[in-house]
């Protein structure tokens, strides 16, 4: 199980890191002390930054890949394109790279601990 484990990760990484980079673009646009930390066999990547002030783009920085991701699937779903062979994995990585955590939700909100005590 856990081979498994570390395959799915190793699968969704791709997406994940894709995620994380388009957030430390956007948060970099305000900061140069946005930073990408990467993990490939815990399939984990994270993008931090300082406190934004402007809280439109501090919600753009945390919601920027699920706004990219929404308009890659618009772009998608208005061609006739099918999902078959190797679309269907394109089309699941789209949806990881889409899908916002909790933490950019909080983010977006300026509700993290980090923002809170500016």
């Amino acid at each position: 199980m856990r081979r498994l484990a570390q395959a799915a990760s190793v699968l969704s990484f791709p997406p994940t890191l894709a995620h994380e980079l388009t957030h430390w673009a956007v948060a970099r646009t305000q900061t140069d002390d946005a930073q990408v930390a990467v993990e490939v066999f815990g399939g984990r990547a994270i993008a931090t930054w300082p406190p934004i002030e402007n809280p439109f783009v501090r919600a753009f920085a945390f919601l920027s890949p699920t706004v990219f991701g929404l308009m890659l699937t618009t772009l998608w779903l208005t061609t006739d394109t099918t999902l078959s062979g190797w679309r269907l994995i394109l089309a699941a990585g789209l949806v990881i790279y889409t899908m916002p955590s909790r933490a950019d939700i909080a983010g977006a909100f300026g509700r993290q601990e980090v923002q809170q005590n500016q």
